[in-house]
């Protein structure tokens, strides 16, 4: 499989020689003629350069072309030009007006745009926002940006949650492909990317995420790293970290290194973290003095690491990469007397392929092809002996073509396909083994009409769940079961729309339609999880008096009708950012509290059981952000989110969580950063059945960092300051908030080089 993929890349890149006689050249500056060194040159889905130390690019383009140029920097409004271009040398110099806010280009975007120019709100962490903000699992790294919310579960496993969904309806890539690891079949499976190496993080919503599945109706996250080099590579780079925890005794160290010959070129890359059990304010669970001061079975250990090789020509790119990651971390218990700790041991190997090729021939820019493979697997382990093991192989692979403006339309259309072997073997095999199937056709495209900019998308998915045959007891005794397998064809529409009303303004506007199958979790789980302290029944199975009854009926696929209002301002006396959201899910999947205990239905013990049901749902969202700078020294950020999730037949949806909102004081002074902060949490009384309220909290955090540069690179030496109130904080997000509260009064201090 893996060979195959990479002739297939290979093909890609090298069969097609097209020719390149026009030159489009010029220099980047600012409004007073200063040149900007490393902006970012490029053909909408096409080629891309940057800008050398006095400004200038240059790019190779076909004879007759119609392009659309954009330039970008973080620190400057972006600018677009269209061009004809015929043939010879043709002179474009841009000028770029400083901008208050940072402009990042997306990558996941099929646009390349910022988060600035979006129909719908995309949220960009950098890799300097990185370093101060990096936690041990990616949903913790994420959660202070609007709309994003983390599970919390341990010290090891903890997803994003976007706007009140989470699990398969948000999905996790690495460079644009996805993680394939089993994170979203429950919630005591790690994420298996490390932000540690990231160059940046996206969150998408909307028309960008028809390019990655059906599926995605809560949000795209993708993890954006080095191991991918579309341009060439001509010198040795690299940056250093490490950084201590006092909280957990958490000690970290990072670092990769890229070099190159102008053509091929490598990279390496390696994150080492090891952390003890973590210090709590008081004690884990309440009346329970034995667990006073830390939460017991909260260690963690990871070792990731990466290597990539790959080639860029004049009109074509193609790299491969290689990735292992091992971790072992612990599953906070109930603190019941006799009950084992449980902990996770994983393992995963991943392989990904992206090639390209620029300007093949008219009327396209580029076609581009991606693939990932994938092989996962853990064993869940009572006091180190393993009794249950998770395996999941996945192969994945993407043919896009971006085309140049057809009739003033341009954008990509493409095929997209993902195979996936899953299976449990051991004592909590909750799921029958299973393959899925998914094959889809999309396109998405732009067009602009004065200040306004209209986006069109659609997606096509085919999906096919095969399961295996499962044994389950019930109060009836032993029983085999086939459940039926599933097949549907999922269609995705999306319309978008930015209008730059106002020098200072612009507003975005995206609906969208999006159906999703239900996962074999959802459908067949039967069983007790000891992990998740819960017992988990599928909806295709019926619980009447204690008895439990397969019953294999129809399985009904969410359909999401998605509304996304947002308003920017982008300069003045303060920039940011309003984003209003209503979403109507028809037939949602949600985990129910049934109230009853596994003994209830004829298995043993008192684990809660939760079953799988669907219900049409609603949920509100409202995001605010702002940043209002005093002067050259002192500024203050603001942000405050908010999401209602209920059922339209009454009753709200669980692991919702309540408002909050924060504020940041920041004082800037030549290579000296100073913040202090805080962000408060609503009491959450808006519960769904069964699920108990949570109180509010108000964590203090305080970060102070110095930048020294070198004749050889910058380095940067920090310290940050978590939770300063030492609060007994317990996220309504998390299944474990009555067990595990978040981490007390903890400083972390760390250095990082870069090169």
């Amino acid at each position: 499989m893996k060979l195959a993929l990479s002739y297939v890349a290979l093909a890609v890149a090298g069969c097609f020689s097209p020719v390149m006689a026009a030159q489009l050249q010029g220099q980047i500056t600012d409004n007073n003629g200063t040149p900007i060194p490393n902006a970012h040159v490029s053909i909408d889905g096409g080629k891309k350069t940057t800008s050398d130390t006095q400004g200038h690019y240059q790019l190779s383009l076909a004879d007759n072309s119609h392009v659309h140029l954009h330039v970008s920097n973080d620190n400057f409004k972006h600018a677009d030009h269209d061009l004809h271009i015929a043939t010879g040398t043709v002179t474009q110099n841009v000028s770029l007006e400083q901008a208050m806010m940072e402009n990042i280009v997306v990558t996941a975007s099929p646009f390349l745009r910022s988060a600035m120019e979006s129909t719908t709100p995309i949220s960009v962490m950098t890799e300097d926002q990185l370093k101060l903000n990096i936690e041990p699992t990616l949903g913790d790294t994420l959660e202070k940006l609007p709309g994003v919310q983390a599970s919390h579960f341990g010290a090891g496993a903890s997803r994003p949650i976007i706007r009140g969904m989470s699990g398969p309806r948000v999905m996790v890539l690495e460079n644009g492909l996805s993680v394939g690891d089993a994170s979203t079949v429950s919630a005591d499976h790690a994420v298996t990317t490390e932000a540690g190496t990231a160059q940046q993080i996206e969150i998408l919503r909307g028309p960008g995420s028809l390019l990655y599945g059906n599926a995605a109706i809560g949000g795209v996250v993708n993890v954006v790293n080095n191991r991918v080099h579309e341009q060439s590579v001509d010198e040795l780079s690299g940056n250093f970290g490490t950084h201590y925890v006092t909280g957990n005794n958490g000690r970290t160290v990072n670092g990769e290194l890229n070099g190159g010959d102008g053509k091929f070129n490598w990279h390496l890359d390696g994150t080492h973290r090891n952390t003890d059990d973590f210090n709590i304010a008081g004690n884990a669970i309440e009346g329970q003095a034995e667990t006073h001061g830390s939460v017991t079975n909260s260690q963690l250990k990871l070792d990731d690491y990466a290597a990539g090789v790959g080639y860029t020509g004049d009109n074509s790119f193609v790299s491969l990469s290689g990735a292992n990651t091992q971790s072992n971390y612990g599953i906070p218990g109930r603190g019941v007397q006799g009950d084992p700790d449980i902990t996770i041991d994983l393992k995963k190997t991943a392989w990904q392929l992206h090639s390209g090729l620029f300007d093949p021939f008219a009327g396209v820019s580029k076609i581009r092809f991606d693939a990932g493979y994938t092989d996962y697997q853990h064993a869940e382990q009572e006091n180190g002996d393993a009794d249950t093991f998770f395996y999941n192989k996945q192969s994945e692979a993407r043919l896009s073509v971006n085309n140049t403006p057809w009739g003033e339309w341009q954008g990509v259309m493409g095929l997209h396909a993902i195979h996936r072997d899953f299976s449990v073997q051991g004592e909590e095999a909750l799921t029958p083994d299973s393959k899925t199937d998914t094959i889809a056709a999309f396109i998405v495209q732009e067009r602009k009409f004065g200040d306004f900019r209209i986006e069109l998308g659609s997606r096509i998915e085919h999906y096919r769940l095969n399961p295996d045959s499962m044994s389950i007891e019930t109060l009836n005794g032993s029983q085999n079961y086939q459940p039926d397998g599933l097949s549907d064809n999922n269609i995705t529409l999306s319309a978008g729309v930015v209008w730059d009303f106002a020098t200072a303004y612009n507003l975005g506007l995206s609906i969208e339609r999006a159906e999703r199958s239900a996962t074999a979790e959802e459908l067949y789980s039967f069983g007790a999880h000891d992990a998740t302290q819960s017992f988990e029944v599928g909806s295709q199975f019926k619980i009447e008096n204690g008895n439990v009854i397969p019953d294999s009926g129809d399985s009904d696929k969410e359909i999401a009708n998605n509304i996304d209002l947002t308003l920017r301002k982008l300069e003045g006396a303060w920039t940011g950012s309003f984003s209003v959201a209503y979403n109507k899910i028809n037939d949602f999947y949600y985990e129910k509290d049934t109230g009853l205990v596994a003994s209830d239905i004829g298995s043993e013990g008192d684990l809660p059981v939760y079953q799988f049901t669907q219900g049409d749902a609603e949920l509100y969202s409202v995001e605010a952000q702002a940043n209002i700078p005093f002067n050259d020294t002192w500024s203050l950020d603001l942000l405050s989110d908010y999401t209602r999730g209920k059922l339209v037949d009454g009753g709200n949806l669980p692991l919702i969580s309540p408002m909050r909102f924060g504020s940041t004081l920041n004082f800037d002074q030549q290579d000296w950063h100073a913040e202090v902060g805080v962000m408060g949490y609503a009491k959450q009384t808006d519960t769904a059945e069964n699920e108990t309220d949570t109180a509010g909290y108000a964590l203090v955090d305080t970060a102070l960092t110095y930048h020294l540069p070198t004749e050889n690179g910058d380095m940067m030496f920090y310290v940050k300051g978590n939770n300063l109130l030492d609060q007994d904080a317990r996220p309504h997000t998390s299944l474990l908030k009555e067990y595990s509260p978040l981490m007390g009064r903890s400083f972390m201090l760390g250095m990082n080089y870069d090169f």
